[in-house]
C-alpha cells in the first residue's frame, strides 16, 4: 500500500491508545457524532492522566482497497425562496444522461442558480447568497433538491445552512475555481479510501481537541485578589506560583494560621502602635506569666484527676471495704459475750479512747490503760475489778489496738485523702485568669473552659464512685496546651523584640514581618478556594497532556507519504492529460506537490521556466483566456476520476476562450456526458451551437432549458426552449400556430398601439428565422454564424437545389421585414403589415420549405 520503510500497521501500532480505539470505531461507522467525540475526549483524557486501558488495536489495512462508487443524478431544483432574485414558479428540471444546456441572457438568474448548487453540494469556494434585495422582509431561505442515488429517487430541503451530504460528490466549476490551483495551493478532491479513512482521523483529532478546549476553557483558575500590604510577601508569592505539583502538605503549611500566629500579629500590631515599649514587655511578661500558669493549673489538676487516680480510688474503697469487714469478724469474736451490742463500733471506739486518757491522766497516773491491778477498781462504775472484768478490759483493748484494726484505719486514711476534694477555679475565676493572659481566641477560650468544666464533674465524681462502670470519658489531647506552650514562646520572644524596640524600633522589618503574618492569616481564609485551585491546575495539566495527544503531525505525514505514491503522481498525469486534450501543452504550465499541513496535501501549477530564480505568479503572465483553460483542465483533473459517477456542473465555461479553446472545451465537455451527467449554465449561443454540433455526430438532441426573468425583479424561471435555438421547421410552426393567433386577436380585441407592440415582435422573430432558415436550409448548414468548421461532407452537393427564385424569394422577404427593424424616417414611415399580410408571408415560406426539402437534389450530369 505505501513504499514507505514503515508499514501502516508499524505505523498504527506507535499512536496513542485513544487514537487506535477511534480508527476501529470510525471503521465501522465511518462518520462520529457529538457524544462519540465526548466518549473519545473522555478516553484520551483517561490515557493522559495514566488510568489503564486494556482494549489493544492493529490498523485494518486490508480494508481499503478501492470501492466502485454508487450512481448520482440530479433531476430537479425547485420551491426556491429567498435566494437572490430567483422566483421560478416552476422546477429547474435536468436531463438524467447526456448534457443539459440552461441557457439565459445576462442577469436571468444563471449565477444565481450555480451558487445555489455550490451551497448545497459543499463545493469549494462558495460566494455569500444574499436574500432577495427587492423584498423589504428577507425571509428564511430554501430550495428542494430532487435526485437520484444509486437508483433511489431522493427529496430534501435545504434551508440555508449547511450542505446535503449525498451531493458532496458533485463536480461544480465557475470562474472562481482558478483560485484553488491557479492562484492558490489546492487539495485533490480525489482520495482513496485510505487516505479519506486518515483524513477523517485528522478531523476526530480536531474534533475532540475542540472538546479538550472547552473543557480546558471551562477548567478557570480564579485567582483571588489580595489585599494591597501582602502582596510583595513570600506567602503571596507562593500563591501565585501555585502549579498542579502542589501538594496538599504544601497547602496545609501555608494556609495554617494558629493561636501563635494571632498572638504573633496582634504582638506586631501593638509594637508599630507601641509608644512605649518598655511597658508593652512588662504586660507580655504578665500575660506570659497567667498563661504559664493556667496551663500549669490545669495539667496539675489533669494529674490529680486523671484516669490513674480514679482507678486507685476505686481500689482504695474496695480495699477499705474488705479490711473493715476482716476487722468486724474479728471484733465480733471479740465481743460474742459482750451485754451490749455495738460493742466495737466506732462510738465505742470514741468511748474507749476517753476512758483510756482519764485513766492514764487522771485516775492512775503513770499505769498502763486499763489498770487490773490488785483492788483497782473500774474507772465508770468505780468498783472492785474482778477477774472476770479483768479479762474483759485486756480483750477490749488488745481488739483496739489490734492489728486488724490499725491496717482498717489506714487502708481508710489513704481513701480519703485520695478523695479529698481538689481546688479548682470557678468560672469567673478561669475568666479573670484568661483576660489577664491575654488570650483573645475564641477558639482557645472555648477549649480552655470545657476542660475546667470537665475537671469540675471529675471532682465531683470523685467523691462518690464507687466502682469502674462510672468512670468518666477518657481526657482527650488538649490542643490548647501546645497552644498556650507556643503563645509562651512567642510573647517571651516578642517581650524580647519589644525591650529591643525600647532601644532602636525597626518600624520597616516589624511592618514587613506582620504584612506575612496577614498574608498567612487572608490565605487560611481562602485555604478551600486555594486546595480546589490547585485540583484544577492539575485537571488543567491532564487535560493539556490530552491536548498533545491530539496532534496530528504523525498522521499528516503518514498521509504526506500516501499521498505521494497515491494521489501526486497520478493528479499530475491527470493534469498534463487534461492540458493535451485541451491543447494547450504549449502554455509550459506543470502541477507540483506544494505542501502538507494537518492531513491536508496542498497542489499547485507553475510555469515550467528555464531560470529558477524567476519567480512568476502565472496571474501575472497569462492572458485571461489561458487563465481559464488551464482552470478547466485542473478542474478536470482533480474531479475526473475512473470511480466517479456524480454529476458535472459548469456555468459559462468558453468566456474569454477563443474559438480554438471554445471548441476543445466543448468536445471534451461532450466527452464526459457519455459516463456522467453533465449540466452547463451559459448565455452564450455560440456553445450551444458547438453542443448541437457535437450531438449531431451521435444523432442526438442535447435537452436546452430556456430560463429568463419575470418581471419585478424576478428572475430564474424555466421557459420554452427560445426561437433562436429551435430548429427552423418547429420554430416556423411556432410563429403560425401560436405568435400569429395572439397578434389577430390582440389586433381584433384592442387598441392599434398594442397591436403594433405585438406585430413589432412578430415581425422581428420572422426575419431572425428568414437568416436561420438561409444558413440551416436553403445553404444546407454548410456555414453557420458561431462556427468555425465549414461542413461540406454530404451538405455541399445539397448547394445546387438553389436556383433564382429561391434567392429572389428570400431576398424580397428580407427586405420587407428588415425595414421593421431599423429606425423609420417619421416623414415617411413604414406601416406594419397586418395579421393577414404577415400569415400570408408565412404561410408563403412554409410551402418554400416543404418543397424546397422536398426538390431533388440535381447530379452533375443533369447539369
Amino acid at each position: 500500500m505505501t513504499d514507505s520503510k514503515e508499514t501502516l500497521t508499524e505505523w498504527f501500532s506507535k499512536q496513542p491508545n485513544w487514537l487506535r480505539f477511534a480508527a476501529f470505531r470510525l471503521h465501522e461507522r465511518d462518520t462520529f457524532d457529538d457524544s462519540d467525540i465526548e466518549a473519545l475526549a473522555k478516553r484520551c483524557l483517561q490515557e493522559a492522566v495514566g488510568t489503564p486501558i486494556l482494549e489493544e488495536c492493529s490498523f485494518p489495512e486490508s480494508s481499503f482497497s478501492q470501492k466502485q462508487q454508487g450512481s448520482l443524478y440530479l433531476t430537479s431544483i425547485s420551491n426556491i425562496e429567498n435566494v437572490n432574485a430567483l422566483s421560478p414558479t416552476k422546477p429547474l428540471a435536468f436531463r438524467k444522461d447526456k448534457i443539459t444546456l440552461i441557457y439565459g441572457l445576462n442577469g436571468s438568474g444563471k449565477s444565481s442558480y450555480v451558487r445555489l448548487l455550490k451551497h448545497i453540494c459543499g463545493a469549494r469556494n462558495t460566494a455569500t447568497i444574499h436574500h432577495n434585495i427587492y423584498k423589504s422582509i428577507p425571509g428564511t431561505q430554501k430550495a428542494e433538491l430532487s435526485y437520484e442515488q444509486d437508483n433511489k429517487h431522493k427529496n430534501l430541503l435545504w434551508t440555508g445552512q449547511g450542505s446535503i451530504d449525498d451531493l458532496k460528490a458533485v463536480d461544480i466549476f465557475d470562474a472562481s475555481y482558478g483560485q484553488i490551483f491557479v492562484d492558490n495551493g489546492g487539495e485533490a478532491r480525489y482520495e482513496p479510501a485510505v487516505l479519506s479513512f486518515l483524513g477523517g482521523l485528522v478531523t476526530t483529532c480536531d474534533r475532540v481537541k475542540s472538546v479538550l478546549e472547552a473543557k480546558l476553557n471551562n477548567c478557570v483558575i480564579d485567582k483571588q485578589s489580595c489585599p494591597p500590604e501582602t502582596k510583595d510577601t513570600e506567602e503571596i508569592r507562593w500563591y501565585m506560583n501555585i502549579t498542579a505539583a502542589t501538594s496538599k502538605e504544601d497547602i496545609e503549611k501555608k494556609c495554617t494560621f494558629s493561636a501563635a500566629d494571632a498572638t504573633n500579629m496582634e504582638s506586631l500590631q501593638h509594637r508599630l502602635s507601641e509608644k512605649n515599649p518598655s511597658e508593652r514587655v512588662s504586660q507580655l511578661e504578665k500575660q506570659k506569666g497567667y498563661g504559664d500558669g493556667l496551663l500549669k493549673d490545669a495539667q496539675t489538676l489533669s494529674e490529680q484527676l486523671s484516669d490513674e487516680i480514679f482507678q486507685q480510688v476505686v481500689a482504695a474503697n474496695k480495699d477499705v471495704i474488705l479490711k473493715k469487714k476482716f476487722a468486724k469478724d474479728n471484733a465480733d469474736q471479740v465481743f460474742s459475750s459482750s451485754h451490749f451490742k455495738d460493742i466495737g463500733s466506732n462510738i465505742w471506739k470514741e468511748l474507749w479512747k476517753a476512758a483510756r486518757k482519764f485513766s492514764i491522766e487522771s485516775a492512775y497516773k503513770g499505769l498502763d490503760y486499763p489498770n487490773v491491778a490488785d483492788n483497782s477498781r473500774c474507772i465508770y462504775c468505780h468498783q472492785v475489778l474482778d477477774q472476770e472484768a479483768k479479762d474483759r478490759l485486756h480483750a477490749f483493748d488488745n481488739f483496739v489496738n489490734g492489728e486488724m484494726q490499725r491496717v482498717a484505719d489506714e487502708a481508710e486514711n489513704k481513701y480519703k485523702t485520695l478523695i479529698r476534694p481538689k481546688t479548682i477555679p470557678s468560672n469567673a475565676e478561669l475568666v479573670a485568669k484568661i483576660d489577664a493572659a491575654g488570650i483573645e481566641s475564641a477558639d482557645i477560650k472555648s477549649q480552655i473552659c470545657e476542660f475546667f468544666s470537665q475537671l469540675h464533674a471529675r471532682n465531683d465524681l470523685l467523691q462518690r464512685i464507687e466502682s469502674e462502670c462510672e468512670f468518666p470519658a477518657a481526657f482527650q489531647k488538649q490542643q490548647w496546651f501546645d497552644d498556650i506552650k507556643l503563645r509562651s514562646i512567642c510573647l517571651s520572644d516578642l517581650a524580647k523584640k519589644s525591650a529591643e524596640d525600647a532601644k532602636n524600633k525597626d518600624t520597616i522589618s516589624i511592618q514587613q514581618a506582620l504584612n506575612s503574618i496577614l498574608a498567612k492569616k487572608w490565605l487560611s481564609g481562602i485555604r478551600e478556594k486555594i486546595e480546589s485551585e490547585a485540583e484544577r491546575l492539575k485537571e488543567r495539566k491532564h487535560i493539556e497532556a490530552a491536548i498533545k495527544k491530539t496532534k496530528t503531525n504523525s498522521l499528516t505525514k503518514k498521509i504526506s507519504e500516501l499521498y505521494e505514491v497515491l494521489i501526486t503522481q497520478d493528479f499530475v498525469k491527470r493534469f498534463n492529460d487534461e492540458l493535451n486534450a485541451l491543447g494547450a501543452a504549449q502554455l509550459n504550465i506543470e502541477m507540483i506537490r506544494k505542501k502538507a499541513t494537518k492531513g491536508r496535501v496542498l497542489h499547485g501549477l507553475q510555469l515550467r521556466l528555464h531560470h529558477t530564480s524567476d519567480k512568476c505568479r502565472l496571474i501575472d503572465v497569462l492572458s485571461e483566456g489561458e487563465h481559464r483553460i488551464v482552470s478547466i483542465a485542473a478542474f478536470l483533473a482533480d474531479s475526473n476520476v475512473q470511480n466517479s459517477k456524480s454529476p458535472f456542473i459548469f456555468d459559462d465555461p468558453i468566456s474569454s476562450l477563443d474559438q480554438t479553446y471554445e471548441e476543445a472545451v466543448v468536445n471534451r465537455i461532450y466527452k464526459l456526458s457519455e459516463k456522467r451527467q453533465v449540466i452547463i449554465f451559459t448565455h452564450r449561443l455560440s456553445l450551444v451551437g458547438l453542443v448541437q454540433e457535437c450531438a449531431k455526430v451521435d444523432s442526438l438532441k442535447p435537452e436546452i432549458v430556456y430560463i429568463r426573468g419575470i418581471g419585478e425583479g424576478k428572475v430564474g424561471e424555466p421557459s420554452d426552449t427560445p426561437l433562436s435555438a429551435q430548429n427552423t421547421k418547429k420554430t416556423l410552426n411556432i410563429l403560425i400556430n401560436e405568435r400569429l393567433p395572439k397578434a389577430k386577436k390582440i389586433f381584433t380585441d384592442q387598441e392599434g398601439s398594442d397591436y403594433e407592440s405585438s406585430a413589432k415582435a412578430l415581425c422581428s422573430e420572422f426575419r431572425i428565422l428568414l437568416e436561420r432558415m438561409i444558413e440551416s436550409n436553403l445553404m444546407a448548414d454548410v456555414v453557420q454564424r458561431h462556427r468555425r468548421a465549414i461542413n461540406t461532407m454530404g451538405k455541399i452537393k445539397e448547394l445546387a437545389k438553389i436556383n433564382a427564385d429561391d434567392c429572389k424569394f428570400f431576398d424580397d422577404k428580407m427586405t420587407k421585414y428588415s425595414r421593421y427593424e431599423h429606425s423609420q424616417s417619421q416623414e415617411a414611415p413604414v406601416h406594419l403589415p397586418g395579421p393577414e399580410e404577415i400569415e400570408k408571408d408565412l404561410n408563403e415560406l412554409q410551402t418554400w420549405l416543404a418543397d424546397f426539402t422536398k426538390r431533388p437534389t440535381p447530379t452533375s450530369k443533369s447539369q
